[in-house]
């Protein structure tokens, strides 16, 4: 059987098969792969872009955040006040809500959705929060943190009445981000306490009793037009604006008065100061190793003294006003001191005192800078270097003819050593208390030695005798290593001789000069060397004006003239404080402490000692 299919012969079916395309080209194919990479590209870009702006965003939100960082930085000493100020005009706000009637249509809106008992009261609790916030600024201002914390509970709470009384959304807003402020900032509010430390003082209350008082007139004048009866103030309706700020009105005079009542009867009556402050061992170890012969005051015992837990640096203050002043800086171990520097300025900022740093060197000042203080240049120090100290040469003529001259007159000079000191106190009482007389003066203290016999007995003295009687004496300062003597409380008789205090000075400098010492100060000179210039700070200008013009109070130019005839070398001392007003109180406050000084230590006074506690947290101090 035959198939009956066709068969194509070749010649068919060559036709019918295409015949297979021809290789590109190498320049078709470099063409197509530019067209395949080009396509590829544009694909990808979307997605480069997007990462590469993606790796640029923390740069650029850096560069967007850096000068709100350097604001908040630069703000951040006086957030505590800004903040104060805007809680108070918070508060103040608060209260002038509820001297006028409420928006209607925001009213009608209320009262569709929340109960009148409710709004009601919610327009008296929001006056009273308003009163409490004006209370709280002044623990703000005083960088509390317990007033930061009941601060930011109000203004929520604030916020809430705002919305619930009549839909005050722009004064709620407001509110809720000064709490939101205040929550940011609340690492400036670093101290600690309760009410009693921010209970308002007799003219802060005396403030806030007119901004009561001036509510309550304003309230009285918004609704002018209504009678006030007895039964407005039990009337409870929507439209009850009237009875709703004579309520508000009286709730907040009641709460004045307990206020009031509160600070005057409550308020704790200041603890005295206590005149005998002890000196510590690790003091008096510290002090006979320290160089700096000015340290040796601390013996005088009208300090406090802050000392480190490993007893190898203190330091040493006194209270005057509202400064803690520490004298000369630390005294030890330079790591350790600066330690105590901080805890010093963190005890005075959580007393809400100013620290003040009187009587530095120029070798402290760096440390200081770290706070923010003023450096002020209160005077020179003369010191004699005794290795190159000589009465040879015609500049120290008038030196050599003072100790002839004396020697003629008859005076003779004589070191008594401490332990041989109490038996001398009656015959140098005298001699202080004619010296004290002639001046119309008091005993002054602090950075100045005292006539305190205990205070006296620990240190060699100075004598000068004629004819056996004792007419001038000084307690001799002498440092660790001999680095330094210098005088400290001289006192002598008028119409001696003419040349005393030369022929006295001059025997001590030989005498300290003779034991090997380096150094022998002579002491400052008060307001001595500040620069006079136009364009000198107003305290320069103040201090020369007082140095030049000064004498009918306190010869300061005789002062250092008088310094000057022994050559000394005058080295410069600073004073550093808060700035601004601040300064101008810390120099009051430094001249109270030394020309009103309290009894030493070393002196007993009758009746019982007052105890002023050192804060809980402060660490160990003494005094």
């Amino acid at each position: 059987m035959t198939d009956p299919t066709p068969t194509a012969t070749p010649a068919a079916e060559g036709k019918r098969r295409p015949r297979p395309p021809a290789p590109p080209s190498s320049a078709e194919e470099a063409q197509m792969d530019a067209v395949a990479e080009a396509e590829h590209a544009r694909h990808r870009a979307p997605s480069e872009t997007l990462r590469a702006r993606l790796a640029e965003l923390p740069e650029r939100v850096a560069d967007l955040a850096a000068p709100v960082i350097e604001a908040a930085v630069a703000l951040r000493p006086i957030a505590p006040y800004l903040l104060a100020v805007m809680v108070f005009l918070g508060g103040i706000d608060l209260l002038l809500q509820g001297t006028g009637a409420e928006i209607r249509w925001r009213q009608r809106l209320l009262s569709t959705t929340l109960p009148l008992t409710f709004t009601e009261a919610s327009h008296l609790f929001s006056s009273l929060a308003g009163l409490a916030l004006i209370i709280l600024a002044r623990g703000l201002a005083l960088r509390m943190n317990k007033a930061r914390v009941i601060a930011t509970v109000v203004l929520l709470a604030g916020a809430v009445f705002a919305l619930a009384k009549g839909l005050r959304w722009e004064a709620a807003l407001l509110l809720a981000g000064m709490a939101l402020l205040l929550t940011l900032a609340r690492g400036a509010f670093h101290r600690r306490g309760d009410w009693r430390d921010f209970r308002p003082a007799r003219g802060w209350l005396a403030a806030v009793a007119v901004i009561v008082a001036a509510t309550i007139l304003l309230t009285v004048v918004g609704f002018r037009d209504h009678s006030f009866v007895t039964e407005d103030f039990w009337t409870f309706a929507w439209s009850g604006d009237a009875s709703r700020g004579l309520r508000a009105s009286l709730a907040l005079a009641v709460a004045l008065a307990v206020i009031a009542l509160d600070g005057l009867i409550n308020r704790p009556a200041p603890s005295r100061l206590p005149r005998a402050l002890p000196v510590p061992p690790a003091v008096r170890r510290l002090i006979a190793d320290c160089p700096d012969s000015a340290r040796q005051v601390a013996l005088l015992g009208d300090k406090r003294f802050l000392v480190a837990e490993d007893e190898s640096a203190f330091l040493m203050y006194g209270i005057s006003g509202r400064s803690w002043v520490c004298l000369g800086g630390p005294v030890g171990d330079e790591a350790a001191g600066e330690k105590l520097m901080w805890r010093f300025v963190e005890m005075a900022d959580r007393a809400r005192m100013k620290p003040v740093f009187y009587s530095l060197p120029f070798a402290r000042i760096e440390k200081l800078l770290e706070l923010g203080h003023s450096i002020l240049k209160i005077g020179e120090v003369a010191r004699i270097d005794l290795p190159a100290f000589s009465m040879d040469g015609p500049a120290r003529k008038d030196l050599r003819y003072a100790r002839k001259r004396a020697e003629r007159d008859g005076l003779v000079f004589e070191v008594i050593a401490a332990a041989r000191v109490p038996a001398l106190i009656e015959e140098l009482r005298p001699v202080s208390d004619a010296w004290l007389a002639e001046r119309k003066g008091m005993e002054k203290g602090f950075s100045l030695g005292a006539f305190h016999p205990a205070y006296l007995a620990n240190f060699d003295l100075a004598i000068m005798r004629q004819e056996g009687r004792i007419v001038a004496f000084a307690n001799l300062w002498a440092s660790g290593a001999q680095n330094e003597m210098a005088v400290d409380l001289m006192r002598h008789l008028g119409g001696v001789s003419p040349v005393l205090m030369e022929a006295f000075m001059c025997e001590a400098i030989l005498h300290a000069k003779a034991q090997g010492f380096r150094w022998f100060s002579l002491g400052g000179a008060p307001l001595s060397g500040l620069p006079d210039h136009p364009l000198a700070p107003v305290w320069a200008r103040v201090g020369t004006l007082i140095y030049r013009r000064g004498d009918e109070f306190y010869s300061f130019d005789g002062l250092r003239r008088y310094k000057q005839k022994f050559g000394p070398v005058w080295s410069p001392f600073y004073m550093t404080c808060p700035g601004g007003l601040s300064a101008a109180r810390a120099l009051v406050d430094v001249a109270l402490l030394i020309s009103r000084p309290r009894r030493a230590a070393t002196e007993p006074e009758p009746g019982p000692e007052a105890i002023d506690p050192e804060p809980a947290d402060a660490g160990p101090a003494h005094g």
